[in-house]
């Protein structure tokens, strides 16, 4: 029997503000296709969920955001679920008791859906962008001192 290894690696690119205006300008084309062109001066276009993505990384760059691309597994530990939601273990545990998250176990561990922790992701995101709007609101009113001295 043969071992594999497969080697993780990590890249960071630091874009130059040039290329995020290329980015910018970029993203906002629209009905635009992305082609890989072989040497032989054949294209072929890349599958419209790469597009997708690469087109989306292009929107946030334009918007001086940062992307990281990665690969996420289906079925995810307490601990990476946690990590993708930025809160703690413990937390996320008591959720998954609390039913606000479905988990299962696999033998003794813990484990979640990468839909249900992205279901949950959104949801959280969604509240807190509605309470932002609802404070800006507020202080559009006026009614809200604490940002009026």
């Amino acid at each position: 029997m043969t071992a594999t290894t497969l080697a993780r690696t990590t890249e960071q690119i630091t874009i130059p503000s040039q290329t995020a205006h290329d980015a910018r300008v970029a993203s906002a084309q629209h009905e635009a296709t992305i082609v890989l062109r072989t040497a032989g001066g054949h294209d072929t276009p890349l599958p419209s969920s790469l597009q997708d993505i690469i087109f989306r990384a292009l929107q946030i760059i334009g918007e001086g955001g940062s992307v990281s691309i990665g690969q996420i597994p289906e079925e995810l530990t307490s601990t990476a679920a946690a990590d993708l939601l930025g809160v703690s273990r413990p937390t996320l545990l008591r959720w998954s008791r609390e039913g606000k998250i479905n988990s299962f176990k696999v033998g003794t561990h813990t484990r979640f859906h990468l839909s249900d922790v992205m279901k949950l992701h959104n949801q959280r995101e969604s509240e807190r962008r509605k309470a932002f709007e609802e404070l800006r609101a507020l202080d559009a009113e006026d009614d809200f001192k604490f940002f009026n001295n």
